[in-house]
Protein backbone atom coordinates (compact mmCIF):
# COMPACT_ATOMS: atom_id res chain seq x y z
CA UNK A 1 0.00 0.00 0.00
CA UNK A 2 0.73 3.73 -0.48
CA UNK A 3 2.17 5.31 2.77
CA UNK A 4 0.01 8.61 2.57
CA UNK A 5 0.27 12.08 3.60
CA UNK A 6 -2.20 15.09 3.41
CA UNK A 7 -1.57 18.23 3.88
CA UNK A 8 -4.52 21.16 3.79
CA UNK A 9 -5.43 23.73 6.27
CA UNK A 10 -8.58 23.17 4.71
CA UNK A 11 -10.71 20.79 6.48
CA UNK A 12 -13.29 20.58 3.84
CA UNK A 13 -10.95 19.66 1.53
CA UNK A 14 -8.99 16.71 3.47
CA UNK A 15 -12.64 15.44 3.53
CA UNK A 16 -12.79 14.97 0.41
CA UNK A 17 -9.61 13.84 -0.54
CA UNK A 18 -10.29 11.06 2.16
CA UNK A 19 -13.74 10.30 0.43
CA UNK A 20 -11.88 9.95 -3.31
CA UNK A 21 -9.50 7.52 -1.19
CA UNK A 22 -11.71 5.69 0.30
CA UNK A 23 -12.58 4.50 -3.79
CA UNK A 24 -9.29 2.99 -4.26
CA UNK A 25 -9.54 -0.09 -1.33
CA UNK A 26 -6.01 -1.65 -0.63
CA UNK A 27 -4.45 0.93 -2.61
CA UNK A 28 -3.16 4.00 0.34
CA UNK A 29 -2.57 3.73 3.63
CA UNK A 30 -3.14 7.00 5.48
CA UNK A 31 -0.38 7.94 7.71
CA UNK A 32 -1.44 11.46 8.60
CA UNK A 33 -3.39 14.36 7.43
CA UNK A 34 -1.77 17.86 8.54
CA UNK A 35 -3.42 21.48 8.02
CA UNK A 36 0.35 23.50 8.94
CA UNK A 37 3.62 23.28 7.07
CA UNK A 38 5.27 22.76 10.83
CA UNK A 39 2.89 19.62 11.71
CA UNK A 40 3.87 18.56 7.95
CA UNK A 41 7.54 18.71 8.09
CA UNK A 42 7.10 16.63 11.50
CA UNK A 43 4.95 14.24 10.30
CA UNK A 44 7.09 13.58 6.73
CA UNK A 45 10.18 13.11 8.33
CA UNK A 46 9.02 11.19 11.30
CA UNK A 47 6.47 8.66 8.79
CA UNK A 48 8.50 8.71 5.62
CA UNK A 49 5.83 8.78 3.36
CA UNK A 50 5.62 7.27 -0.40
CA UNK A 51 2.89 9.81 -1.25
CA UNK A 52 2.12 13.73 -0.14
CA UNK A 53 -1.07 15.47 -1.05
CA UNK A 54 0.34 19.00 -1.04
CA UNK A 55 -1.67 22.19 -1.13
CA UNK A 56 -0.12 25.24 -2.44
CA UNK A 57 -1.66 27.78 -0.04
CA UNK A 58 -1.35 26.66 3.62
CA UNK A 59 -2.42 29.62 6.14
CA UNK A 60 0.36 32.13 5.72
CA UNK A 61 2.69 29.56 4.29
CA UNK A 62 2.89 27.35 1.29
CA UNK A 63 3.59 24.24 -0.20
CA UNK A 64 6.95 25.30 -2.03
CA UNK A 65 8.01 26.25 1.84
CA UNK A 66 7.33 22.83 2.81
CA UNK A 67 9.75 21.12 -0.23
CA UNK A 68 12.10 23.93 0.23
CA UNK A 69 12.44 22.79 4.41
CA UNK A 70 11.88 19.25 4.12
CA UNK A 71 15.42 18.82 2.29
CA UNK A 72 15.78 15.34 0.22
CA UNK A 73 12.42 14.98 -1.21
CA UNK A 74 12.25 10.75 -1.78
CA UNK A 75 8.02 10.92 -1.71
CA UNK A 76 5.74 11.92 -4.69
CA UNK A 77 3.76 14.95 -4.71
CA UNK A 78 0.57 15.70 -6.22
CA UNK A 79 -0.40 19.19 -5.70
CA UNK A 80 -3.92 20.39 -4.80
CA UNK A 81 -4.86 23.69 -5.88
CA UNK A 82 -7.03 26.30 -6.52
CA UNK A 83 -4.74 28.59 -8.77
CA UNK A 84 -4.27 29.78 -11.79
CA UNK A 85 -3.04 28.84 -14.82
CA UNK A 86 0.28 30.30 -14.64
CA UNK A 87 1.31 28.44 -11.52
CA UNK A 88 -0.56 25.24 -12.87
CA UNK A 89 1.75 25.65 -16.06
CA UNK A 90 4.77 25.53 -13.65
CA UNK A 91 3.61 22.53 -11.96
CA UNK A 92 3.31 20.86 -15.52
CA UNK A 93 7.31 21.46 -16.50
CA UNK A 94 8.26 19.76 -13.85
CA UNK A 95 6.17 16.70 -14.65
CA UNK A 96 4.27 16.84 -11.31
CA UNK A 97 0.61 15.70 -11.40
CA UNK A 98 -1.72 17.88 -9.93
CA UNK A 99 -5.38 18.44 -8.79
CA UNK A 100 -7.46 21.31 -9.53
CA UNK A 101 -9.95 22.15 -6.64
CA UNK A 102 -13.01 21.54 -6.52
CA UNK A 103 -11.13 17.84 -7.02
CA UNK A 104 -13.31 15.62 -9.86
CA UNK A 105 -13.59 12.43 -9.61
CA UNK A 106 -12.21 11.21 -13.16
CA UNK A 107 -9.40 13.69 -12.51
CA UNK A 108 -8.52 12.19 -9.39
CA UNK A 109 -8.31 8.42 -10.62
CA UNK A 110 -6.28 9.35 -14.07
CA UNK A 111 -3.64 10.73 -11.18
CA UNK A 112 -3.76 7.77 -9.20
CA UNK A 113 -3.21 5.71 -12.61
CA UNK A 114 -0.17 7.81 -13.48
CA UNK A 115 0.87 7.73 -9.66
CA UNK A 116 1.19 3.53 -9.89
CA UNK A 117 4.24 3.92 -13.15
CA UNK A 118 5.62 7.14 -11.41
CA UNK A 119 9.30 6.93 -11.83
CA UNK A 120 11.58 6.42 -9.15
CA UNK A 121 12.81 8.29 -5.95
CA UNK A 122 15.94 9.79 -7.28
CA UNK A 123 14.03 11.18 -10.17
CA UNK A 124 11.42 12.88 -8.00
CA UNK A 125 14.19 14.75 -5.85
CA UNK A 126 15.47 16.10 -9.53
CA UNK A 127 11.84 17.23 -10.71
CA UNK A 128 11.79 19.11 -7.56
CA UNK A 129 14.81 20.70 -8.35
CA UNK A 130 13.25 21.27 -11.41
CA UNK A 131 9.79 23.49 -10.32
CA UNK A 132 12.14 25.61 -8.05
CA UNK A 133 14.34 26.52 -11.33
CA UNK A 134 11.61 26.79 -13.74
CA UNK A 135 10.30 29.32 -10.97
CA UNK A 136 12.61 31.45 -11.81
CA UNK A 137 11.97 33.22 -14.63
CA UNK A 138 15.53 34.17 -15.54
CA UNK A 139 16.47 30.33 -15.32
CA UNK A 140 16.14 28.31 -18.92
CA UNK A 141 12.75 26.35 -18.60
CA UNK A 142 13.18 22.68 -18.49
CA UNK A 143 10.75 20.05 -19.54
CA UNK A 144 10.70 16.65 -17.70
CA UNK A 145 9.67 13.81 -20.24
CA UNK A 146 8.76 10.40 -19.15
CA UNK A 147 9.93 6.92 -20.76
CA UNK A 148 10.01 3.24 -20.56
CA UNK A 149 13.33 3.76 -18.30
CA UNK A 150 12.62 6.96 -16.70
CA UNK A 151 12.91 10.20 -17.33
CA UNK A 152 14.39 12.58 -19.98
CA UNK A 153 15.12 16.40 -19.58
CA UNK A 154 14.57 18.87 -22.33
CA UNK A 155 15.55 22.46 -22.51
CA UNK A 156 12.07 24.12 -23.82
CA UNK A 157 14.21 26.50 -25.94
CA UNK A 158 15.55 23.59 -28.02
CA UNK A 159 12.04 22.23 -28.87
CA UNK A 160 11.84 23.28 -32.78
CA UNK A 161 8.36 21.72 -33.46
CA UNK A 162 5.16 19.34 -31.81
CA UNK A 163 3.65 16.85 -34.09
CA UNK A 164 0.79 15.13 -33.05
CA UNK A 165 -0.06 11.94 -33.69
CA UNK A 166 -3.63 10.55 -32.32
CA UNK A 167 -2.82 10.52 -28.79
CA UNK A 168 0.28 10.87 -28.57
CA UNK A 169 3.02 13.47 -29.37
CA UNK A 170 6.26 13.97 -31.41
CA UNK A 171 8.82 16.39 -29.98
CA UNK A 172 11.65 17.54 -32.52
CA UNK A 173 14.15 19.01 -30.85
CA UNK A 174 17.90 20.15 -31.85
CA UNK A 175 19.62 16.69 -31.14
CA UNK A 176 16.74 14.40 -30.96
CA UNK A 177 13.46 13.32 -31.31
CA UNK A 178 11.39 12.77 -28.26
CA UNK A 179 7.60 10.58 -28.29
CA UNK A 180 5.61 11.22 -25.15
CA UNK A 181 2.00 9.26 -24.66
CA UNK A 182 0.22 12.76 -24.35
CA UNK A 183 -2.13 14.70 -26.33
CA UNK A 184 -0.55 17.95 -28.22
CA UNK A 185 -3.36 20.34 -26.41
CA UNK A 186 -1.52 19.47 -23.35
CA UNK A 187 1.56 20.95 -24.21
CA UNK A 188 -0.13 23.65 -26.06
CA UNK A 189 -1.49 24.56 -22.50
CA UNK A 190 1.96 23.68 -21.00
CA UNK A 191 4.48 26.08 -23.37
CA UNK A 192 4.29 29.68 -23.83
CA UNK A 193 2.15 31.17 -26.44
CA UNK A 194 4.00 33.92 -26.42
CA UNK A 195 6.80 31.87 -28.22
CA UNK A 196 4.93 28.21 -29.49
CA UNK A 197 2.06 29.01 -32.02
CA UNK A 198 -0.36 26.31 -33.31
CA UNK A 199 -0.27 26.21 -37.43
CA UNK A 200 -2.48 23.35 -37.72
CA UNK A 201 -4.54 20.75 -35.08
CA UNK A 202 -1.73 18.64 -35.58
CA UNK A 203 1.13 21.23 -35.34
CA UNK A 204 2.94 23.52 -32.92
CA UNK A 205 6.10 25.58 -33.63
CA UNK A 206 8.54 27.60 -31.37
CA UNK A 207 8.46 30.62 -33.06
CA UNK A 208 12.84 31.12 -32.31
CA UNK A 209 12.84 28.27 -34.76
CA UNK A 210 11.17 29.66 -38.01
CA UNK A 211 13.56 29.73 -41.21
CA UNK A 212 11.09 30.03 -43.95
CA UNK A 213 7.83 31.27 -44.44
CA UNK A 214 6.30 29.84 -48.09
CA UNK A 215 2.95 32.09 -48.75
CA UNK A 216 0.40 30.39 -51.27
CA UNK A 217 -3.17 28.21 -51.78
CA UNK A 218 -0.85 25.93 -48.25
CA UNK A 219 1.37 27.93 -46.74
CA UNK A 220 4.29 26.06 -44.73
CA UNK A 221 7.40 27.20 -43.07
CA UNK A 222 10.57 25.54 -42.65
CA UNK A 223 12.05 25.14 -39.25
CA UNK A 224 15.91 25.44 -38.10
CA UNK A 225 16.00 21.60 -38.87
CA UNK A 226 14.59 21.70 -42.04
CA UNK A 227 11.29 20.07 -41.61
CA UNK A 228 7.95 21.60 -43.32
CA UNK A 229 4.95 22.14 -40.93
CA UNK A 230 1.73 23.29 -42.68
CA UNK A 231 -0.01 26.35 -41.60
CA UNK A 232 -3.81 26.29 -41.70
CA UNK A 233 -5.84 29.16 -44.00
CA UNK A 234 -7.67 30.08 -40.50
CA UNK A 235 -4.67 30.54 -38.61
CA UNK A 236 -2.27 32.17 -41.56
CA UNK A 237 -3.09 36.01 -40.28
CA UNK A 238 -2.41 34.84 -36.90
CA UNK A 239 1.18 33.37 -37.44
CA UNK A 240 1.93 36.65 -39.65
CA UNK A 241 1.06 39.21 -37.65
CA UNK A 242 4.02 37.40 -35.07
CA UNK A 243 6.61 38.40 -37.56
CA UNK A 244 5.25 41.87 -38.43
Amino acid sequence: MIKTILIDDEQHCITRLLKLIAQHPNTFNILATCNTVEDALEMVTKLKPDLVFLDIKIHERTGFDFLREIGAVNFKVIFTTAFDNFAIKAFKFSAFDYLLKPIDYDDFNDSIMRLKNELSQGSIENQIKNLFNNLKPEQNKIITLPSLTGFETLKVEDIIHLEADTSITHIYCKNNKSVVSKPIKFYEDLLDDAVFFKTHKSHLINLHHVKKYYKGKQSYVIMSNDAQVPISVRRKDDFLKRFN
